[in-house]
């Protein structure tokens, strides 16, 4: 008997569910995520939008005035323009004045009136002019060792009569006094900060820092 080797052909396996499932799993690793890829321009500059939103809210809301700084500069220019309106009193041959309110003050002058009676009048000069700080400043007012209670100008004119007109709380006159006897104190609005503007002995003006 002779036997012959019959040559067979290789099968190939049928696919199975399982096989197919792997091999999606497999593409799906294979293809680049999101976070490989990086972020697209346009995010970038929406980030960097809301970043330079969110710092300017910051910085807006930080407050770099420094009070004392400002009382004292208030102080110095109060001190100033008074010292001025005394010395263009003398030079002018003319009667001038400040009336102080609750935060800021007005200079006034005497007016001659056509019957020879004079009246105290608002004095418009830019240079004589209530400059507004960057923080508020309270002005508290001492004649001759009394307080005063101090008003807006609005309401001072508005009560003004023949009888009782406005006047001011300290006078500069052409012979170069200044009277009465005065003592002004500023202050920020917490009171940390107070400096003082008065009549001094050795100057005309003067400005003391006073302890809280």
């Amino acid at each position: 008997m002779v036997l012959r080797a019959v040559k067979t052909s290789p099968q190939t396996s049928p696919t199975t569910p399982n096989s197919d499932v792997h091999q999606d799993h497999t593409n799906i690793m294979q293809q680049p995520s999101r976070t490989d890829r990086g972020f697209t321009l346009i995010e970038l500059l929406v980030v960097i939008t809301i970043a330079a939103i969110l710092i300017g809210a910051v910085v807006l809301n930080l407050d770099f005035r420094n009070p004392g700084k400002t009382v004292l500069q208030s102080s110095q220019r109060t001190s100033l323009l008074m010292q001025l309106a005394r010395d263009q009193a003398v030079y002018g041959r003319q009667q001038y004045g400040i009336r102080f309110h609750p935060e800021s003050y007005t200079f006034f002058t005497l007016i001659p009136g056509a019957d020879g009676a004079a009246s105290w009048e608002v004095f418009e000069d830019e240079r004589l002019k209530f400059k507004e700080p960057d923080l508020k400043v309270e002005y508290e007012v001492e004649i001759s060792g009394v307080p005063i209670v101090l008003e807006e100008l609005e309401e001072e004119l508005d009560a003004a009569t023949e009888e009782d007109p406005i006047r001011p709380h300290v006078m500069f006159l052409s012979n170069g006094e200044m009277v009465p006897d005065f003592r002004i104190i500023l202050a920020d609005g917490d009171g940390d900060n107070r400096q003082a503007v008065f009549a001094g002995e050795v100057l005309p003006i003067e400005i003391e820092a006073l302890d809280r």
